[in-house]
């Protein structure tokens, strides 16, 4: 019996469906810090970003936006880079800078849009319905 191969990540059928189906970026799911990290980032879609800033822009926590950096650069979204500079001349440790790639700032537009075009879909809460879950 032979063992099937387990799919990598060039699914570029599967992708062209999704958001953020653009070619040489993979489909990345949009959580409400997701979407506030990328927000952030197309204010500026070609300056460099660190970890820290984009922290304290949305008022998430390191511990959710580094995560989100990792994983939006495996997908292809964004590059990433030390900065140049001695720590010492910098008086601080050198930052890791992210940047969105022009097909990741695409499928970030994209997304955003499918994201803001699907929640304006959603019926409004009403009161009843607010506080049962």
């Amino acid at each position: 019996m032979r063992k099937r191969r387990r799919e990598g990540p060039a699914r570029s059928a599967e992708s062209q469906d999704r958001p953020g189906g653009q070619p040489g970026v993979q489909p990345v799911r949009i959580t409400l810090p997701t979407a506030a990290v990328l927000r952030q980032m197309l204010e500026n879609p070609v300056a460099d970003h660190y970890g820290f800033a984009l922290a304290e822009a949305t008022s998430f926590p390191s511990g959710t936006i580094y995560p989100i950096l990792a994983r939006l650069e495996t997908a292809g979204w964004l590059a990433s880079f030390w900065e140049q500079g001695d720590p010492a001349e910098l008086e601080r440790p050198r930052r890791r800078m992210y940047r969105l790639t022009g097909a990741g700032a695409h499928a970030a537009r994209e997304a955003l849009t499918t994201t803001q075009r699907l929640l304006g879909a959603l019926p409004p809460v009403s009161q009843s319905q607010a506080g049962t879950a």
